[in-house]
């Protein structure tokens, strides 16, 4: 038998789940406004990622709806990382699938698959990505610990614009393989 700790009623879960949603309301709703202006409506577009991606696009909006900034950046990079793999894929390169996005990056710019400043968007977005997936020494590596004195703001603001970042750089690179994916296009066609 697995040794479980004791949990609180579900009258005292709810009223705690109940509370938090009242606490947490604006700042979703803000952080909504800025999810639906990025992403806009649903689009015709075909994504080639397969699962792991289809799983990161619905899990990036939750995660930064409700705060999770770290789930944020970790599900932007797995989207694009599937996306560019699941080109590679198709053509059955697998030698690149597995490579890595850093090959996957350098790869899809040397094919043309993206542009040099999308390139160089997904690059920002993996060295924004490596502080928070691998430990670094302080001042050696750019560790978080130097990123938030940098930015001069504390940890959760930084990881906080960190995710809108990597959210915008995802929709960048969207944007880049749909080019009629724009709110400008959308009115046009509207």
């Amino acid at each position: 038998m697995r040794e479980k700790w004791p949990v609180p009623t579900k009258d005292k879960l709810l009223a705690d789940i109940e509370e938090a949603d009242v606490t947490s309301r604006d700042v979703r709703l803000e952080r909504l406004e800025f999810l639906l202006a990025e992403f806009g409506p649903p689009a015709d577009m075909m994504l080639i990622g397969g699962i792991g991606a289809m799983f990161a696009i619905q899990e990036l909006q939750s995660s930064f709806l409700n705060g999770n900034f770290m789930a944020t950046i970790f599900c932007c990079q797995t989207f694009v990382e599937h996306s560019l793999a699941g080109g590679y894929a198709l053509g059955g390169q697998d030698d690149l699938v597995e490579s890595g996005f850093k090959k996957l990056t350098e790869q899809s710019l040397a094919d043309g698959g993206i542009s040099a400043p999308i390139a160089k968007r997904l690059d920002e977005l993996r060295e924004m990505r490596n502080p928070y997936t691998h430990p670094r020494i302080i001042q050696k590596r750019q560790s978080l610990l130097d990123r938030v004195v940098a930015s001069k703001s504390d940890p959760h603001s930084m990881a906080e614009k960190d995710a809108r970042e990597a959210i915008q750089i995802l929709v960048d690179y969207l944007r880049h393989g749909c080019t009629s994916w724009t709110p400008s296009k959308h009115e046009a066609n509207a």
